[in-house]
């Protein structure tokens, strides 16, 4: 997930639960709201138009900020470019704390909060929201109305906003419908090949089976090993988690790419039963039986895998995630700038339609909630407006104007040593600049409007996307999260998951189809169609709520 983010803000991510769809969420008398009662009174007269912390530089104040992930760490306030010029703006200081979902859990359950939390929407924890977490809404009515006004996303607010009038937590990489309509969105997904084995053998078309597998066959004949001396791996694709379901890019990547709809006239469509998809999963296990593809597919997790390629051992490489690239593709291209990637045009359904991926979700990733625990609730408003606001956006996503950037043409442009020191050396990079730490909250289409690229390693692969994005709210939050329901949707994935590796090692395409109807019929076994009645109910609330 670290890499994920944040070479650069936005991001693709998977369909996943908003609070919207909460259960207990209409309870008037929650905790929050009842907490919000008993606010102090702002310190001053607060204004739509005018940000509060502007107003606001007297009053000094020190916030803690629990973030859900282990691997996030900062170090330490007023430290590196961004949060120097936090402190400068506001007069606050910030600390920061890590943590897993069992730090989580023991901090609600012993009701001791730190300031603010950002976690995984995902989590169970979000449905709870109400009993830890003050309204935003009043707090900004209160402290902060800039934040209601202009600084939040209405399209986020709105989806957002529980039944009883409130929303509790505000999202990090929320992308609208007017993101969408203004083209500032980004692509996560991408079919790269090694730049100089692609030119040798004649750049060939690899949307098709009949030309993936020539093509393949072409890379491991003309160069059978790497710089390193290990074997080239002809294809490979994001790691598989097999015994959690976790299936990669074998499948919806894959079907983003065959351009198979996840829901049509209003309802799921079974994109596993599509026979596009099918004899492309066919065709890798084709690729897997001439040896095109390794058993390390099945056994390597995803880091290991991002490792081979920085040294150049993948001829093709499907990824569900172009941004984690960035640091591996940079690595690459250091050892050898004649072995850089490329994205091209990968498989393709038997039409030749062009693939079709999402630039982001309403739902984003994380959300961040202000706990009925801060002694500084007027501090803790301020602060996520600021990083919210198109102003804060541009601290956190370009630094300081005339220090790490430039407005050229109304284009932000970094200087010519922070983009130097970001392509060259991304630790130092996020310890002495800190630009992409702070996205909990802050506008990255904002961002992608006003200059954000991509680091340069992975820029082609970003832009080689960038007309193939269309928005599918509908489908988002659609999957059962409690009950016999949820319990039966983790077991058809696994299941799933283990169907496709069995099927691309099967020995010949009647053993593999095989395996793959027994795993279609096998899901009625597991309450599929009452998933699927589930699905299609919350694509209506979904359409509903979009209107």
């Amino acid at each position: 997930m670290k890499a994920k983010m944040f070479a650069l803000a936005g991001l693709t991510l998977t369909s996943v639960m908003v609070l919207a769809a909460c259960g207990g969420s209409n309870d008037s008398a929650s905790k929050g709201e009842a907490a919000a009662e008993d606010l102090p009174e702002a310190r001053f007269e607060v204004d739509k138009d005018t940000p509060s912390w502007e107003k606001d530089t007297e009053h000094e104040a020190t916030l803690k900020w629990y973030v859900n992930f282990d691997w996030y760490a900062q170090p330490g306030w007023a430290k590196d470019t961004v949060t120097k010029k936090i402190k400068e703006d506001m007069n606050i200081n910030v600390e920061f704390v890590s943590g897993n979902d069992e730090n989580l859990n023991t901090m609600l359950a012993g009701g001791d909060l730190p300031d603010l939390m950002t976690f995984d929407k995902n989590l169970s924890a979000a449905n709870e929201a109400t009993k830890f977490a003050l309204p935003l809404n009043i707090l900004a009515e209160t402290y902060d109305p800039y934040f209601l006004e202009h600084a939040a996303k209405p399209e986020s607010v709105q989806w957002f906003t529980l039944e009883d009038g409130n929303i509790y937590g505000y999202p990090s990489f929320s992308t609208t419908a007017q993101d969408y309509e203004d083209g500032n969105v980004v692509g996560d997904q991408t079919f790269i090949v090694r730049k100089d084995i692609y030119e040798a053998i004649g750049e060939p078309d690899m949307s098709t089976p009949e030309g993936f597998l020539d093509a393949l066959q072409k890379a491991s004949e003309q160069f059978p090993t790497a710089d390193d001396g290990a074997a080239l791996v002809p294809f490979g694709s994001t790691a598989l988690d097999i015994s959690n379901g976790g299936d990669g890019a074998y499948g919806g990547t894959l079907q983003d790419f065959l351009s198979i709809a996840p829901s049509v006239d209003g309802k799921f469509n079974d994109r596993d039963a599509d026979e596009d998809y099918i004899n492309w999963i066919e065709t890798f296990r084709k690729a897997y039986n001439e040896g095109y593809i390794t058993n390390d597919q099945f056994s390597d997790n995803d880091n290991t895998m991002k490792e081979k390629l920085g040294q150049g051992r993948y001829f093709a490489y499907l990824h569900s995630n172009t941004k984690g690239l960035n640091e591996f593709m940079s690595d690459n291209n250091a050892r050898n700038p004649e072995q850089t990637y490329i994205a091209v045009d990968g498989p393709k359904n038997a039409n030749g339609d062009d693939s079709t991926f999402t630039g982001g979700n309403i739902g984003g990733w994380t959300q961040t909630f202000i706990t009925t625990s801060t002694k500084e609730p007027q501090k803790a408003m301020e602060l996520l407006t600021y990083l919210a606001s198109e102003y804060g956006t541009m601290v956190t996503t370009f630094g300081v104007e005339g220090e790490t950037y430039n407005i050229v043409d109304g284009i932000a442009e970094y200087s010519e040593e922070t983009e130097a020191l970001r392509n060259s050396d991304i630790a130092r990079f996020d310890k002495e600049v800190g630009l992409g730490s702070y996205w909990f909250v802050s506008n990255d289409n904002y961002a992608i409007q006003m200059g954000q690229k991509p680091a340069t390693s992975i820029r082609q692969m970003v832009e080689w996307s960038q007309d193939k994005l269309a928005p599918r709210f509908e489908i988002e939050d659609i999957d059962p999260r409690t009950g016999s329901e949820a319990r039966n949707l983790t077991s058809i994935n696994t299941s799933r998951v283990q169907a496709l590796v069995n099927f691309i090692q099967a020995g010949s395409e009647e053993e593999g189809r095989q395996i793959w109807d027994d795993y279609l019929q096998e899901r009625e076994n597991n309450g599929w169609s009452t998933i699927v009645d589930y699905r299609n109910e919350k694509i209506a609330e979904n359409i509903e709520k979009l209107k």
